[in-house]
Formats: C-alpha cells, sequence, structure tokens
C-alpha cells in the first residue's frame, strides 16, 4: 500500500471519528497492524499485534509515516 493512500485512509477514518471504524493490516513477519481514530477525537491509534506496542498520533502524516514503515517490516526488532 502506498504512503499516499494510507494518508487517505487515516483521513477518512478521522472525518467519520463519530463512529468505531478501524482498519487492520498484516505485514510480512505476521505481524497484524491495526489502526483507528478514537471515538469523537482525531487521535490515531496504531496497535502491534506482535509486541502488543500501542502508539498514539495528531498528526495524519506521522501516523501514516510510521503505518507505512511497520506494514512494510521485514525484519523482526
Amino acid at each position: 500500500m502506498k504512503l499516499e493512500q494510507i494518508k487517505s485512509l487515516l483521513q477518512l477514518s478521522c472525518t467519520f471519528n463519530f463512529s468505531s471504524m478501524s482498519h487492520s493490516f498484516t505485514n510480512k513477519l505476521g505481524d497484524t497492524i491495526t489502526v483507528k481514530c478514537l471515538k469523537e477525537t482525531y487521535i490515531l491509534e496504531v496497535t502491534s499485534s506482535r509486541n502488543q506496542q500501542v502508539d498514539y498520533y495528531t498528526s495524519i502524516d506521522q501516523a501514516a509515516e510510521a503505518l507505512y514503515q511497520k506494514i512494510h517490516a521485514n525484519k523482526t526488532d
């Protein structure tokens, strides 16, 4: 998935932040990454299933870049 597509998806999620919408991706490592805009906020929550790490972003650009890196990860940390 391209970075611009991720940004569009995140913008859409924040536009409809009055509902519970989430998106999940699985990378080559088998890690499932879930992103959602917290209800009635513009805070994006990105969660990794591999290590249960949760990161929060108030910038769509920063969240998109982080999500892009996680989706396209090729090796374990």
